[in-house]
């Protein structure tokens, strides 16, 4: 009978124990505030000749004002002290903290897949020449504004476009996007800063990155023609990754 108890009592506490693993998400879904809002904005406008002359789509407010801050960056007169400016626009006219939503609803939809990612990546990296940044908890912000996807490599940060609609940017599922930003902050210092890669090439080895990990699982994501495509060549398979700081050590001597 005490043998029997005993068992029942291992079996329950491993079973609470394995309840509670499952539980722990290293994804976790944010709530935007007006002042992450400014921000974005105020961030695309500072950078929006930058952003203008790599194609990108730029969302802002369809507002005057904003059009007068462009004008401002364009002219390099624009600054701090503009965010204020940024912040009552959107506090009288624009934020709604129910305008995000859907775009909730769709990416915890998708919390198990992404978390899988982050495991895969998590048992794979020691083997690799190269560090990827990794972070216990990988917060997703939402924006209305912007141009698609951006990330924090100093805080796991992950700020994704979305609409009223709940609709995303390039692929209607957002895990797509976030882990290509989750992606670029594993290897921002290790690789892209280390060898000063330009914007092209790191969005490059980021799509490489993602497409031979995760094809399976992501059948739909696709590599942007950007970047030196000479670097094709010597990341074709997954085992390339693991000697990704050789290869871009070597690519960039050329």
């Amino acid at each position: 009978m005490k043998l029997t108890k005993l068992l029942l009592f291992c079996f329950s506490t491993i079973s609470l124990s394995c309840q509670s693993q499952k539980q722990v998400s290293r994804i976790e879904v944010v709530q935007p505030n007006i002042t992450q809002e400014a921000t974005a904005i105020w961030r695309a406008i500072n950078d929006y000749t930058f952003l203008e002359n790599q194609g990108y789509t730029i969302n802002l407010p369809k507002d005057p004002l904003i059009d007068s801050l462009i004008t401002k960056s364009k002219k390099g007169t624009f600054g701090n002290e503009d965010f204020s400016t940024i912040y009552t626009l959107l506090e009288t006219k624009f934020f709604n903290k129910h305008s995000y939503e859907q775009a909730k609803e769709k990416v915890a939809k998708e919390i198990d897949l992404l978390n899988s990612f982050v495991g895969k990546i998590d048992a794979e990296k020691s083997q690799w020449d190269w560090n990827f940044k990794m972070f216990d908890k990988y917060k997703v912000v939402f924006t209305l504004y912007g141009t698609g996807g951006s990330y924090d490599p100093d805080e796991g940060i992950i700020t994704l476009l979305t609409n009223k609609e709940g609709g995303f940017m390039k692929y209607k599922n957002p895990a797509y996007t976030i882990i290509h930003e989750i992606s670029h902050m594993g290897m921002e210092y290790s690789l892209v800063q280390k060898y000063n890669l330009t914007h092209g090439l790191k969005e490059r080895l980021v799509d490489t990155f993602v497409y031979l990990m995760f094809k399976e699982k992501l059948p739909e994501y696709k590599i942007q023609n950007m970047g030196d495509s000479n670097i094709d060549r010597y990341f074709t398979k997954t085992k390339d990754i693991e000697s990704l700081n050789h290869t871009i050590s070597e690519f960039v001597k050329k």
